[in-house]
């Protein structure tokens, strides 16, 4: 599995707007609605049930500036995702107590468990790769964040 098996480049956001947590998220799942042009996506309810799963369960803000925000949800048919990345960064309540700045939010049906388990892993491993963050920050555009995703694989083996 490819980061881009499951962020489509329309589902990638150089510049967020956003400026709490709330407001990334609903940001976030807009996007992740037009990138997969379906109606079956309500912002509100998917945006809900992501910041319920932060509130209940607890931050998904893994530190260094990063933050998997995510959640299950019957809306979507499989895994998908959205990148965002903040201008400044915001406080998301994350482990380190570091704001946040790079948003990899997912969202998966109830049926995908395994696949969202894996979906989330793949993330995680790559946040690990001492360069991946470092280039999507210093990326300049929503192609340059593609390639920054495309590399990864390279970095990590998988091409």
């Amino acid at each position: 599995m490819k980061l881009l098996d499951f962020i489509s480049k329309k589902a990638i956001i150089a510049v967020l707007k956003g400026t709490d947590r709330k407001a990334v998220i609903v940001e976030l799942v807009t996007a992740m609605k037009k990138a997969n042009a379906t109606d079956k996506i309500k912002v509100d309810e998917v945006a809900g049930a992501v910041l319920e799963r932060e509130l209940k369960v607890g931050s998904t803000g893994l530190g260094w500036g990063v933050a998997i925000p995510h959640a299950r949800v019957d809306a979507v048919k499989s895994v998908v995702g959205v990148f965002g990345r903040a201008p400044k960064a915001i406080d998301f309540a994350a482990v380190d107590g570091q704001p946040v700045d790079l948003f990899f939010l997912i969202v998966s049906p109830e049926s995908k468990r395994e696949q969202y388990s894996e979906t989330l892993k793949k993330v995680a491993q790559a946040i690990k790769e001492p360069t991946f963050c470092k280039f999507l920050r210093a990326a300049k555009t929503t192609k340059d964040i593609e390639e920054v995703f495309r590399d990864i694989e390279v970095m990590a083996g998988k091409p």
